[in-house]
């Protein structure tokens, strides 16, 4: 026996690759407030061993086996609760067989486990828990010939808790079996599922039954029809939901597309049942070179325990597209909808809303600049006395003539009312009034082949119903000192006026890679001043990686 193995693993040991990591990172966060502070700092140790390699041949059998191990220790202290240090570890075993992969019936067995202990120290007392967990499993396919590909996925995962918190020993096992076939535009896929769930401390059992048939169909070249039938059935909540979805597309043209799309689903209970059907239908098409119209129709109807519902709604559009010569663009656009909603439990309601915009843009190529401007009008109406009004106009100007700068002067104006619908002899009113004016400069340099700097400040001002200011500063930075080298910052300024509050927000960074070691630093600071006092918090992060 041992004559007969040595040769298989002598060729393993030399077809087969060794591949790992060796990591340790350093975090530190720093919190203060008015009248508080905490400290946290953590020092994670990570170490991945992983073989991979074959048995006589890559074709009989590969294997994969390894572990993950990491340990994680914290210290907070805090100014209210005092100190608290933790240990976290885990261990990671795994171990992965694929064989006779390349042929018709490849399969796989997998196995893993995994263990995580933890210890918490607090002033007054100490908390150990431990997580254990066993997966192992078989999965593969069956490939029969003529496009039809058979499947399956055998897997168990018990995992066990005990500790300071309440203990628990669960059993999970899981089926899956399926089968698929594909001929040139048509294929058809089915599949089955069992989940076998046990909760052996509370003797609490569940099964799930999941089945799934999904058909694709392309009857002729302008047309696609695709189909979904699922089943499920849970018998722990007793809860069993059937669902189909049908959708068909229909595009024999650039000029002309529509699509088709019906949703049934039912929803069975223990004590309830009920029933859901929605219909939608979309279209566009092109009526000539600059007008497009599109229209969409909406369908739903629910019936049954919980309740009877239906939503009837048709939206439909013109729009108007026409480029210029100089740079000029043309667009307007409107809209008109019908809905029509009726309930057994609520009053029913009929409305309609209306919609018309329009928009023009120049772009002027000696000075790289563009204006634009645009307004657009919506009004809703409702059966029950809502009614929406809402103006909107906006404009504005975006400028490139001087190299590496760019100037932003947005202007934003509108207005809106809003009655809403009489409920029981009462009804809401509202109405709002907004001015926004946006303007920014930016600025962009390259810094030679190996770096960068990108830097934005502007301001905002909001008149009318609502008064604010809002200022902002931001600065980003990126150099590559050398191939292994590379540096970036960051720092971003607000100031905003209804809080009365100034945030600074800055960023360091450095990464740096000798002989295959990666090593990674971040700095952030967060400062926030406002009338209650000043509020900071800090983050450094370390991190050394070696792969291999």
């Amino acid at each position: 026996m041992i004559s007969l193995m040595f040769p298989m693993i002598s060729f393993a040991q030399k077809t087969g690759g060794l591949s790992g990591l060796i990591q340790s990172t350093y975090q530190r966060d720093k919190n203060k407030d008015i009248d508080s502070e905490s400290k946290k700092s953590s020092f994670t140790k990570k170490y991945k061993l992983q073989y991979q390699g074959s048995i006589y041949s890559p074709r009989l059998l590969m294997y994969n086996i390894g572990g993950t191990f990491r340990e994680e220790d914290s210290k907070t202290e805090e100014s209210r609760a005092g100190r608290t240090t933790a240990t976290a570890k885990s261990r990671d075993y795994n171990l992965k067989l694929d064989f006779i992969q390349g042929t018709k019936y490849p399969f796989t067995i997998f196995t893993e486990k995994v263990e995580l202990p933890t210890w918490t120290v607090q002033p007054t007392q100490t908390f150990q828990t431990k997580q254990t967990s066993d997966r192992y499993g078989l999965f593969g396919n069956a490939f029969l010939g003529k496009g039809i590909n058979m499947r399956y996925d055998i897997r168990n995962d018990n995992t066990k808790t005990s500790g300071q918190a309440e203990t628990t020993d669960r059993a999970n096992r899981t089926f899956m079996f399926g089968v698929d076939s594909r001929k040139e535009d048509k294929f058809i896929d089915a599949t089955y599922s069992y989940q076998h769930n046990m909760g052996r401390i509370k003797n609490q059992f569940e099964a799930i039954n999941d089945a799934k048939v999904s058909v694709g169909l392309k009857p002729g070249k302008p047309t696609n029809f695709n189909m979904n039938i699922n089943y499920n059935d849970n018998s722990y909540n007793e809860f069993t939901t059937a669902a189909s979805n049908m959708n068909f597309n229909y595009m024999p043209s650039s000029d002309f597309n529509s699509n088709l799309s019906l949703y049934a689903n039912r929803i069975k209970q223990k004590e309830k049942t009920g029933d859901f059907v929605t219909f939608y239908e979309n279209s566009t098409y092109r009526l000539s070179q600059f007008f497009t119209t599109n229209q969409s129709l909406m369908l739903y109807k629910s019936s049954g325990d919980f309740g009877s519902d239906s939503t009837e709604s048709l939206t439909v559009g013109l729009n108007f597209l026409k480029q210029m010569p100089e740079g000029l663009t043309f667009s307007a656009d409107t809209t008109v909808n019908g809905t029509a909603q009726q309930s057994d439990m609520s009053k029913g309601r009929n409305s309609r809303s209306y919609s018309i915009g329009g928009r023009v843009s120049k772009f002027f190529d000696k000075i790289n600049s563009e204006i634009n401007g645009g307004g657009a009008y919506y009004l809703y109406q409702s059966s029950l006395g809502g009614k929406t009004t809402r103006y909107a106009f906006n404009g504005g100007i975006i400028s490139r003539f001087i190299q590496n700068l760019t100037f932003q002067s947005l202007l934003n104006y509108s207005e809106e009312e809003t009655i809403g619908d009489e409920i029981e002899g009462k009804s809401s009113y509202s109405r709002t009034k907004r001015i926004i004016s946006d303007n920014s400069l930016g600025y962009f340099m390259q810094l030679g082949f190996r770096g960068s700097m990108d830097a934005k400040a502007g301001t905002i001002f909001e008149a009318g119903t609502a008064q604010r200011t809002f200022r902002y500063g931001n600065l980003t930075f990126r150099y590559v000192l050398r191939r292994d080298l590379s540096l970036n910052a960051g720092l971003n300024v607000y100031e905003e006026s209804v809080s009365d509050a100034t945030t600074i927000l800055g960023s360091f960074g450095v990464e740096y890679r000798l002989r295959g070691i990666t090593f990674n630093l971040r700095n952030e600071l967060w400062k926030e001043k406002g009338p209650t006092g000043v509020k900071t918090r800090s983050k450094t992060f370390f991190q050394t990686s070696r792969p291999f």
